[in-house]
This record gives structure tokens, C-alpha cells and sequence, in this order.
């Protein structure tokens, strides 16, 4: 039976792996919020480089709000792992710095709300609510 187990784990794997995938349809189907997308997270943070790596955490960050429980039980898998270039929940549940403040803003209230309504997303919730903190503060010392 486990060998069975094994093999319907590895033919969901193959495809997840970084030869066989197709970024843009992955990246593209984790903003969504598909599930049989974020489900692979983990396998493609495997073999994601740098860059794949940081678009993967972005479409992670659009999926708080689109698919929220199955994105925060991706996180964390990743979260618990260990990563060539993924880092997972400090990065995944910040606002995006470098879009304008509105950007920021939406991102903040759009994510803030849909781990609200989650018993899951504390810990995502508070690394979102420090990281706007230390932006507002950080604002701050820049005007005065």
C-alpha cells in the first residue's frame, strides 16, 4: 500500500518539478487562488532559482485573499522546510514595499481582512500587522 501511496505522490510531484513546469501557468494559477496550484508550492520552491523563487512569493501574496486556508497551509510546509531561495511567511505576509503607498495600502487591507476571517492566519496576520507598523514608523522618521 505505501508503494502505491508513493507513486500517486510522485506522478502529482512530476509535474511540479522545475524541467516539466510552466512558470507562468503556475505562477498565474497560485494568484488565482487554484488549489491545485498552491498545493505544489512546496515542490516548486525545490527547484525554483532566484528569481522563480520571489515570483513564487508574490503570487503566494496575491493568494492570501484569493484562496486564503490553502495558501496559509502551503506556507506552512514552506515555513518548515528548508529552501534554496524561498523564504516563505516573512516574506509572503509583508506589504510590497516597492509599489506605491496605495499599492501598499490595499494590499495591507485586502490581507488583513481575509486573515481575519481564517482561524489559521495568526501568525501571518501578525507579521503583516509589524511590518505595517514599521513602515508607518518608518514614514514617520522620514518626515520629521
Amino acid at each position: 500500500m505505501k508503494c502505491v501511496a508513493g507513486l500517486l505522490l510522485a506522478a502529482f510531484s512530476i509535474p511540479a518539478m522545475a524541467g516539466g513546469t510552466d512558470w507562468p501557468t503556475a505562477l498565474k494559477g497560485v494568484s488565482a487562488g487554484d488549489a491545485h496550484w498552491i498545493v505544489q508550492t512546496p515542490a516548486l520552491a525545490a527547484v525554483a532559482n532566484v528569481t522563480q523563487a520571489q515570483q513564487l512569493e508574490d503570487a503566494l501574496a496575491t493568494s492570501l485573499t484569493t484562496n486564503t486556508n490553502a495558501t496559509l497551509k502551503a506556507l506552512r510546509k514552506i515555513d518548515a522546510g528548508k529552501w534554496p531561495h524561498m523564504i516563505g511567511s516573512d516574506i509572503v505576509c509583508t506589504p510590497p514595499t516597492e509599489k506605491s503607498p496605495a499599492e501598499v495600502d490595499a494590499f495591507y487591507q485586502r490581507t488583513r481582512q481575509a486573515l481575519l476571517e481564517t482561524f489559521d492566519g495568526a501568525q501571518c496576520l501578525w507579521i503583516l500587522e509589524a511590518s505595517m507598523d514599521e513602515l508607518e514608523a518608518d514614514k514617520a522618521r522620514h518626515v520629521n
